[in-house]
């Protein structure tokens, strides 16, 4: 199987195995203890690839040969006595210091490669059994390494034995999903509980697997996705400088084997937004249409030699597309200013008025950020010629992820509103009470409040302005306003926007016309002094009474 081929079916099973359902994401120090994934289980499982009892332990074999003394230091339970020990046979079952001593061991530099190397390994094996059984598409041969690996050789062959031919990702599918109907066993490799990480690897190799045949020395037609874009730099989110996990990134943009731009290599200790997206476009062999670069000046130079850049701050980006950003945006006319940082976008929410932008170097990590349409720091976008405009977010309704990730998926709308998306975060294995608490402490949290009766005219000592603008105009708006429940100020229309400040009920405040959008309810831009402090900003109108 060629690399680029390997690389995806890598990504694949990483996903669905370890990597919460997400392409290209996998958890190095993944570890079910005994039964946790089937009763059947006799033993423990180890790895990103979900290293069954005897496979794990021969992972940990290949570990020692590889790195004795990084082995040893890790190995505080003495488990390198137990490699010569059959796991299953015994059914040893890990104590919690031998657990732990485990995954150090197999989250070292060489344990990692070791996984990599013993899937690759496993991949090759399973993909000769499938030639050799007539299975002879890259496509359905990613679906004989998935139910292989998931159920054994057994269940590969059930499977295709009944699958139509020719064999499709499809195909395979629908033979599948037949075992539900046999309900004498609900632990077969077409059970419900499987359903998704069968759906997922359908999808993705449909998506990313574009010339069918494995033709040596060949290269199918070039297909550029959306799709690939978004998937892949959601599976970066969590990346960071703390743990030096962002440097994969930094690798990825230096492996580039063209000519750099300007001559110039990435370091690890520069600013690494631009960097980012450019090492999206090295690792799908983008590059034809998307511009690369480690500046995002340069990047927006490179972009307009290739005619894919929008000036217009108010464009309604789509997924995939790169938004600039000038911090020294002051919010009047078309921003033409010197570039600061870059994002990707992908999630958008035309009729609320705003997208998520998914970014490297926020914060020193991958993170997302919310960004109101047309809002203030937009320098403007690169809009790279995909083949096509087909392209969603990834599903979120995912387990195992912290409780601050969820919430800001909450706060950019994928999860839906009210009963639904406490329905959606139950099912997911979320509190929506304390994702809830923490939507709140996100939003809310930094706002300023104050208890004290405001008088009419008062000294303003500073202004806090939103970083947004009203976008539309009403004449008959303008004029003053009391609070008829303590209202937020916030940043933009919307209750999922940053909030300024609190209004105490029974405050006055003031409109000359202008507002905002979100969800059909108008949000008035306001302007309140509280204490001395003139705020600037976006209240709902529901909550404001004409004087």
């Amino acid at each position: 199987m060629k690399k680029e081929y390997l690389t995806i079916l890598t990504n694949i099973i990483g996903g669905v195995e370890s990597g919460g359902q997400t392409y290209g994401k996998r958890k190095y120090g993944a570890y079910a203890g005994k039964a946790a994934n089937a009763d059947n289980e006799k033993t423990c499982t180890l790895g990103w690839a979900q290293n069954y009892g005897n496979e794990g332990r021969r992972l940990c074999q290949m570990i020692l040969k590889a790195d004795p003394k990084a082995f040893r230091t890790a190995d505080t339970a003495g488990i390198e006595k137990k490699l010569s020990v059959d796991w299953e046979a015994t059914r040893w079952n890990p104590t919690a210091k031998e657990k732990a001593a485990l995954i150090a061991i197999i989250t070292t530099d060489a344990g990692k490669k070791c996984q990599d190397d013993l899937f690759k390994e496993l991949m090759e094996k399973y993909i000769a059994e499938a030639e050799a059984y007539g299975v002879d598409n890259i496509q359905a041969q990613m679906m004989w390494c998935e139910v292989e690996h998931l159920g054994g050789s057994k269940p590969v062959k059930r499977i295709f034995a009944r699958a139509k031919k020719p064999y499709t990702p499809d195909t395979v599918y629908a033979s599948l999903i037949l075992d539900q109907k046999d309900t004498s066993n609900d632990n077969q490799v077409g059970d419900k509980k499987f359903e998704s990480r069968h759906q997922c690897c359908v999808r993705w190799i449909k998506q990313y697997v574009v010339d069918n045949v494995d033709k040596s020395g060949e290269e199918g037609a070039k297909m550029y996705s959306r799709q690939a874009v978004v998937d892949l730099v959601e599976s970066w989110i969590g990346k960071n400088e703390a743990d030096g996990s962002y440097k994969s990134i930094i690798d990825i943009y230096n492996s580039f084997t063209g000519a750099f731009p300007r001559g110039t290599k990435m370091a690890y200790g520069w600013a690494w937004c631009a960097c980012t997206w450019s090492a999206l476009a090295v690792a799908l062999k983008y590059t034809a249409i998307m511009p690369i670069e480690i500046s995002c000046y340069y990047l927006i130079e490179r972009a307009k030699q290739m005619g894919v850049w929008e000036e217009n701050d108010a464009h309604v980006p789509k997924l995939g597309e790169a938004v600039l950003y000038d911090w020294q945006d002051n919010g009047v006319g078309d921003n033409t200013g010197t570039p600061d940082h870059v994002g990707t976008v992908t999630y958008v929410n035309q009729a609320a008025g705003y997208f998520v932008v998914t970014e490297g170097n926020y914060s020193d990590s991958v993170k997302k950020r919310t960004v109101s349409l047309n809002g203030r720091y937009i320098r403007g976008f690169i809009t790279p010629k995909y083949d096509s405009d087909q392209a969603e977010s990834k599903p979120v309704n995912t387990p195992g992820k912290s409780v601050s990730t969820v919430a800001h998926e909450v706060i950019a709308g994928q999860w839906g509103n009210g009963e639904a998306r406490r329905k959606a975060l139950s099912a997911s294995g979320y509190d929506p009470d304390a994702i809830q608490k923490e939507v709140n402490r996100i939003l809310n949290g930094s706002a300023a409040t104050t208890t004290k009766p405001q008088p009419a005219d008062q000294t303003i000592s500073k202004t806090v302005k939103s970083t947004c603008y009203a976008r539309e105009y009403d004449k008959k708006l303008a004029g003053s306003y009391v609070t008829t429940a303590d209202l937020y100020c916030r940043n933009d229309a919307g209750k999922n926007k940053k909030a300024l400040c609190c209004i105490p009920k029974g405050t006055t405040v003031h409109n000359y016309g202008y507002y905002n959008t979100s969800n059909g309810t108008k949000w008035l831009y306001i302007t309140v002094t509280l204490d001395g402090v003139e705020y600037i900003g976006f209240s709902s109108i529901s909550y404001l009474k004409a004087k």
